[in-house]
């Protein structure tokens, strides 16, 4: 299965079981090297819960799905325990711990890399300064396997009954994740039934006399990989986007202490759109994995600046942007008055405007527009969409409301039509950029008049066609430095990157990024934050 596919199926089995955030540590994938003793086998982990401490837990393979006896969930197998010390006490979320099964040859030029300040170990499982062995028995992924993380953390003693030491080696309740192919499920049904961790199979059905030894099972596949020059895919090597416009440059300096999942580029290169003016630019744009971090709309009752909301949240904040329309108030404290939906993980503080007054025959009319969103889904796969809120129960249409100035207004939306947008997280803004791939600019539709033809600072937020988050914010009002961008030229920047659906956010004196909580462009307020009742944050995984 290809790298999307097999990522994606993943996700559903751990979302599905409603237990990605539960989740500290997963057996992201293992590699089975084909040969009889092991040698050449790789273990890959991930990281899930930031601040982690895995001193005394152990990893286990289930040696061929051997049947169970008496409902035993280590028949079989290695259980290799993680050393009580420093290196395993603290680790980052996004963290990929890399588990080899090395030969002796191998074992002489491998170089173990403990270092995780770059989100990556790499060690040898028979390394004893990191690893102790249980049992005795080799770690061996074999083709009916299952290998499970479990965080037992007492000591087995010479002195304890072997009733009081299978209590410590088979505890069910202990385990963290487990992850297996084949037909485990079938072979060692009891073994498979007593794992209470979250866990994941893949093709449970009899293994054919066509299985190839040499393969990788798990959120991510690759074929037949060299394991001696094996590398995670989730690596900073590996950029999450490619095949950008030259004029972006990535700024890896800003994420050298990040987790994979998110990258910072910037072009300062001037712009042109079909022959129209030529715009002098300083832009930014950061790309984001949801998978691997955070992405969270935040929300606060009284307007803050980017610098407060990231200074106020707890964990770690990578990166913050603007996000949508809102109404400033003059003097503080400043309330909150948002106009633009925010959504993280089912609660909605704010949902976009259900209704405008705008001047019609002489006299102020009601308009209710359906205006545009980004949302991520359970599995989280991106989206853009015209919504509108009934109840509380958010919609989405195929095509927006067409209201238009000076015109009598549309009904006010109703579910006919409609179909209830089950995105869990999301931001809300106006007006729509790029749909299902093409530039389709509604700010006619949406009512939205924001300087719309004239070059002044823009906040975007958009997504690629495998899932990437783009969010762009192109510095403005800052003359002989940056001009910034007119709508349709906004729409079209985002579509150069690769964007398939994108929206606009506020933008002008709002707009806004911060990435490690240093400011990337002059806001065009004076260089001063403006307030805001709400931002978006990215965050590493808790």
């Amino acid at each position: 299965m290809n790298y999307l596919r097999g990522f994606l199926m993943f996700c559903f089995l751990l979302l599905s079981s409603d237990i990605l955030t539960a989740q500290s540590l997963i057996v992201n994938r293992y590699f089975n090297s084909g040969t009889g003793d092991g040698t050449g086998d790789v273990v890959e982990l991930v990281v899930i819960t930031d601040k982690l401490d895995i001193r005394k837990w152990f990893i286990k393979d289930h040696g061929n799905g051997t049947a169970a006896v008496g409902g035993r969930l280590d028949e079989g197998g290695a259980k290799i325990r993680f050393n009580d010390i420093p290196l395993w006490s603290n680790l980052r979320s996004g963290t990929v711990i890399v588990l080899r099964r090395l030969t002796a040859t191998q074992a002489q030029t491998f170089v173990s890399d403990a270092d995780a300040s770059d989100y990556i170990i790499d060690l040898s499982i028979n390394d004893s300064n990191y690893f102790t062995d249980l049992l005795g028995n080799a770690f061996n992924v074999t083709p009916h396997e299952a290998v499970m993380v479990r965080a037992d953390v007492t000591d087995i003693t010479p002195t304890m009954t072997l009733t009081e030491k299978n209590a410590i080696l088979n505890g069910a309740n202990k385990a963290v994740h487990a992850l297996a192919y084949g037909d485990f499920m079938t072979t060692a049904l009891n073994s498979w039934n007593n794992i209470r961790s979250p866990k994941a199979i893949f093709s449970n059905g009899t293994i054919s006399t066509n299985y190839v030894g040499n393969g990788t099972i798990g959120m991510v596949s690759l074929t037949n990989p060299n394991q001696p020059n094996y590398t995670t895919p989730l690596t900073k090597s590996t950029p999450l986007i490619t095949g950008l416009p030259n004029y972006w440059i990535q700024e890896s300096a800003l994420t050298a202490n990040m987790p994979y999942g998110i990258e910072v580029y910037r072009s300062t290169t001037d712009y042109s759109f079909n022959g129209g003016p030529t715009r002098k630019m300083n832009a930014y744009m950061v790309v984001v994995d949801p998978k691997f971090v955070d992405f969270k709309p935040t929300h606060s009752v009284i307007n803050k600046t980017a610098s407060a909301f990231v200074n106020d949240e707890p964990g770690t904040v990578l990166a913050v942007m603007n996000a949508g329309f809102f109404q400033a108030q003059q003097n503080p404290p400043q309330s909150n008055n948002s106009f633009s939906m925010l959504r993280y993980q089912g609660v909605t503080p704010a949902h976009n405007i259900g209704s405008l007054t705008r001047s019609f025959n002489g006299s102020n009319t009601s308009y209710f527009p359906t205006r545009a969103a980004f949302g991520l889904a359970p599995n989280l796969l991106p989206d853009v969409a015209w919504v509108y809120n009934i109840s509380g129960v958010v919609y989405s249409y195929s095509t927006p409301s067409p209201n238009l100035i000076n015109t009598a207004p549309q009904p006010q939306p109703t579910s006919t039509g409609g179909v209830i947008w089950n995105n869990v997280t999301a931001v809300g803004g106006a007006p729509m950029l790029i749909k299902n791939g093409n530039v389709n600019v509604t700010d006619a539709e949406e009512l939205i008049v924001i300087d719309n033809t004239s070059a002044r600072a823009r906040s975007a937020i958009g997504y690629t066609a495998d899932g990437k988050i783009i969010m762009l914010v192109a510095e403005g009002g800052n003359s002989g430095v940056s001009d910034g961008l007119n709508l349709v030229e906004l729409a079209n920047y985002m579509k150069d990157i690769g964007c398939v659906g994108a929206i606009n956010l506020d933008g002008g004196s709002s707009s806004t990024l911060r990435v490690n909580n240093q400011q990337m462009i002059r806001p065009s307020s004076g260089g001063n934050e403006q307030p805001m009742p709400g931002v978006i944050l990215i965050k590493a995984k808790n």
